[in-house]
């Protein structure tokens, strides 16, 4: 079986949704958009507080695993990915973030001519749509819908996070995602009228129909065909069928992180070491390929609290099936909301020129990414060192498309990582201590008042911290001997091939990759069309 297009889109995550839009915009242009995973119209997928039912059973998810970790107690880590329509925007936690303008300059200071905070802001204006902050920094019109969580419905957790966090001396700050991050908010999130924003719901529902346009789900990518260094289109497998989708024009990697060096590799692009071993031939030699892994590394600060005041109430059977029927019939109630409701962006040292910690107030208390509940009414306070320096990468171990990838984020391999969390958790225990928590503050559950020394808060971390799903940079921008794309996300050294996705972040960003890469994909679909 054989196919034609003139574009190929490999992944309908957050980059291929919007991508998919932009170019079958124009009626000469077919595109086939291809995706692994399947529908994301299921209740959980749209309704806002499905990210614990989707991360407890797994489903639209890789549902990855790192290799251990040494610095970590030789744990090896879970490492949810998007696999349905929207990719990770389908499952993720709902926060809407650009990370700090300073991250963009950085990029265009690397090389990446083009990329810096004012050349990607009208794209960042683009996709949203926010009615407040400034109208020279937020979008109005564009089809991701972004709510800031009202103050007087936030959780009495957060609200008071809010204040007690004032109360230690950090400021309070309209709009985050403005040109100044510092400081404490309402949280921003891609929710409105009770659905989530996805780039599926958002990108992809509303032109489904175009004759253009295919899309396809369940779908195996197995490799990039080329002629020559010229890739010609893509081989696949769908219910145990191998089928072919010829490029007349490109062939687009949106995979993800994880994903689009895995196919790369597999394609004959990559170090050529990584691909001798399982009797790749060699297509180009990139040796960047899967390295110079980055990702967001977690802990929280988890305290109890005296007064039935959490969410774990409205877990109780009945509640919970309260909140379903009253979100079915109106759209409203607690499951028409993100449970993350106040953030912070904050420093772990006054020298440093913009905030280096994020913070999440969390209104109940949970081990393993959620999927266990602590039976206590309590919160936590989940925060992740924003630039961390330690690298590691992506490699095949097998030739077979199906296998996972070895991911091996390296977490801690620098101990500044290490101080910056510390640091971190004890800034969180001061917010904790004010006194708009002392009529509901009990004990802390963990890491617990014991644990003080510099020595006692490393040990805490390595058996607790978890990724916190954020990870780029293993098809990494530049022009560099370790660059795998150029500035316009062009494979280097082939023809008809380009990587758009969080792989191709020359540094990691501040923030949540989400919005961002949204962003790259629509300045992407304008390198692509001229």
């Amino acid at each position: 079986m054989e196919q034609q297009a003139d574009y190929v889109i490999i992944g309908a995550g957050s980059a291929g949704c919007v991508l998919a839009n932009r170019l079958s915009a124009n009626p000469a242009n077919k595109v086939t958009l291809i995706e692994a995973g399947g529908s994301d119209k299921g209740l959980f997928f749209r309704m806002p507080a499905g990210f614990f039912p989707l991360m407890t059973s797994g489903k639209g998810n890789w549902k990855f695993d790192s290799v251990p970790q040494p610095n970590l107690n030789n744990r090896n880590l879970y490492f949810p990915r998007g696999k349905v329509l929207g990719g990770s925007s389908s499952i993720n936690g709902l926060v809407a973030s650009r990370g700090n303008p300073g991250d963009y300059d950085l990029w265009a200071q690397r090389g990446n001519n083009g990329w810096s905070y004012a050349e990607c802001l009208p794209y960042f204006r683009k996709i949203e749509s926010y009615s407040h902050g400034t109208d020279s920094e937020r979008g109005r019109d564009g089809p991701i819908q972004i709510t800031r969580s009202p103050r007087e419905t936030m959780n009495p957790l957060a609200s008071r996070w809010l204040d007690a966090a004032k109360e230690a001396g950090f400021p309070f700050n309209d709009d985050p995602n403005g040109l100044d991050q510092y400081g404490v908010a309402q949280m921003q999130g891609n929710y409105a009228n009770g659905t989530r924003q996805s780039a599926s719901a958002r990108y992809l529902d509303p032109i489904s129909g175009r004759a253009n346009l295919e899309i396809m789900t369940g779908v195996l990518v197995e490799r990039v065909l080329f002629e020559g260094k010229k890739a010609v289109g893509i081989a696949a497998r769908r219910k145990g069928k191998k089928f072919e989708v010829r490029a007349n024009a490109e062939v687009i990697l949106a995979g993800g992180t994880i994903n689009s060096p895995q196919l790369l590799q597999l394609s004959g692009i990559g170090d050529p070491e990584d691909l001798s071993a399982y009797g790749i031939p060699l297509v180009h030699g990139l040796p960047g390929v899967g390295k110079g892994l980055k990702d967001h590394l977690a802990v929280a600060v988890k305290q109890e609290i005296n007064q039935p005041i959490s969410l774990l109430k409205d877990l109780a059977p009945h509640r919970a099936l309260f909140g379903l029927l009253r979100y079915l019939m109106f759209k409203s109630g607690a499951p028409s909301v993100s449970a993350l409701e106040a953030w912070g962006h904050l420093k772990s040292r006054d020298d440093i020129e913009w905030p280096d910690l994020q913070y999440y107030t969390v209104p109940i208390m949970y081990n393993d990414h959620g999927r266990d509940i602590i039976k206590r009414h309590g919160f936590m306070s989940v925060l992740c060192g924003l630039r961390p320096q330690s690298e590691g990468s992506i490699k095949i171990n097998s030739a077979d498309p199906s296998a996972h990838p070895d991911i091996d984020p390296n977490f801690l391999s620098d101990p500044e990582d290490l101080r910056v969390l510390r640091d971190g958790i004890r800034i969180a225990r001061n917010i904790h201590q004010q006194s708009a928590f002392n009529d509901v503050r009990s004990d802390e559950y963990e890491p617990g008042a014991a644990c003080q020394s510099d020595e006692e808060l490393n040990a805490y971390i390595r058996r607790s911290a978890n990724s916190l799903y954020h990870p780029v940079g293993t098809c990494r921008m530049g022009d560099d001997p370790m660059a795998v794309v150029d500035a316009k996300m062009r494979v280097h050294g082939v023809d008809g091939l380009r990587v758009v996705d969080a792989s191709v972040m020359p540094e990691i960003i501040s923030g949540n990759t989400n919005l961002p890469v949204m962003m790259m994909a629509e300045r992407a679909s304008e390198f692509i069309t001229g």
